[in-house]
């Protein structure tokens, strides 16, 4: 009996837009509209945004990470049912983000792999991803980049306590070996 190597997905490399997100998150960027804070300090020179919709379960963690360019095969991908997650790119180069549509509310528990796709970020652009959508970590295209990331500390706790980079099911981090799960081995073009 002999098994059946995996099949290749290539994920669509698209722009980040606020259209192409809208299914995954939000788009944080310079256009980000303003809201209508009236905060009567500065006027005329501080045009105030809305809040984010920022969800988090226990205590809010923000922190960075450099990231630097990595094979085009995406290994895991997680999912938080508890919280939001912010990564916005810090400096002058751009980023990639492999995001899944969220699937929890027709009982996924794998991501679909025709929902993923891989947003290419401008530099000092973000998205604030919506609670059950599948995610990677962000990927440098070219040259290294810091993130800055708005997580929980039930998650970066979670994560920090793996020894050895496997599946878990822990709080709200649900990291799936993507092969594994799908069948596929999963690649993403950047350059």
């Amino acid at each position: 009996m002999t098994q059946q190597a995996p099949r290749c997905f290539d994920v669509p490399v698209v722009p980040a837009t606020r259209q192409a997100l809208e299914p995954y998150g939000i788009l944080i960027d310079p256009a980000t509209p303003p809201g209508n804070l009236t905060i009567p300090f500065y006027e005329g020179s501080v045009e105030e945004g809305s809040n984010l919709p920022f969800v988090y379960n226990g205590k809010a963690v923000v922190r960075t990470a450099r990231i630097h360019p990595r094979p085009a095969e995406v290994l895991w991908l997680e999912r938080h049912m508890k919280m939001t997650q912010l990564f916005v790119g810090l400096g002058d180069a751009p980023f990639a983000m492999v995001l899944g549509k969220p699937n929890h509310a027709q009982g996924g528990d794998v991501p679909v792999l025709e929902d993923l796709a891989a947003f290419v970020l401008p530099p000092g652009h973000g998205v604030m991803i919506h609670i059950g959508t599948w995610h990677d970590f962000p990927m440098a295209i070219d040259r290294p980049v810091t993130v800055l990331t708005a997580n929980s500390e039930e998650v970066v706790a979670a994560l920090a306590r793996q020894k050895v980079p496997a599946e878990m099911n822990e709080g709200d981090v649900y990291k799936l070996d993507v092969t594994k799960r799908t069948g596929a081995i999963v690649r993403v073009q950047l350059s």
